[in-house]
C-alpha cells in the first residue's frame, strides 16, 4: 500500500501522479533503507517494462525536491533514502552496509547559525567506519 503522504507531497509540488511514480513509491513502501536507482529500475521494470533508468532517476529528483527523498554519495555511488530526518548515516567499509544514527535536531544547524550567521536548511552527516556488527560490539 502506498503512502499516501507522499502522493500528497508530490501533489503539493505540482507533480502528477504517473503509474511510474506509483511504482517508485511502492518500491518505496516495501524497502525502507538505503538504495541505489539501479535498485528500484530492475524491481520497477520486471511490472512496468516501459520504464527507463533516466526516468527513476527523474522520479527521485521530483521525489527530493518534495521533500520525500534524500540523496548522499559515497565511494562514487549516488545513494537514496527515504529517512530525512535528521540523522548520520555511517557506511560500514567492511560489509558495506548502512546503519542510520538519530542526530538531535537542528543542532548542527542551529550552532552554525549562532556561530556564523547563517542559514542552514539542512545538514548531511555521513560517517565512514565499521558497524556494530562487524566490530562484534552489541551496544544498542
Amino acid at each position: 500500500m502506498i503512502n499516501s503522504q507522499y502522493v500528497d507531497l508530490l501533489r503539493k509540488a505540482n507533480y502528477k501522479i504517473t503509474p511510474q511514480r506509483l511504482r517508485v513509491l511502492d518500491y518505496l513502501e516495501g524497502h525502507p533503507g538505503h538504495f541505489k536507482a539501479e535498485d528500484v529500475y530492475n524491481h520497477v521494470k520486471a511490472n512496468e517494462p516501459s520504464i527507463t533508468l533516466a526516468t527513476v532517476y527523474n522520479i527521485f529528483r521530483a521525489m527530493i525536491r518534495s521533500g520525500i527523498l534524500d540523496s548522499f554519495e559515497i565511494n562514487g555511488t549516488t545513494w537514496f533514502e527515504s529517512n530525512t530526518q535528521p540523522h548520520a548515516n555511517l557506511y560500514c567499509e567492511k560489509c558495506h552496509k548502512f546503519e542510520d544514527f538519530e542526530l538531535p535536531a537542528n543542532v548542527l544547524p542551529d550552532r552554525l547559525s549562532a556561530e556564523y550567521g547563517i542559514h542552514v536548511r539542512t545538514a548531511s552527516v555521513l560517517l565512514k567506519g565499521t558497524c556494530r556488527a562487524c566490530t562484534g560490539d552489541s551496544h544498542n
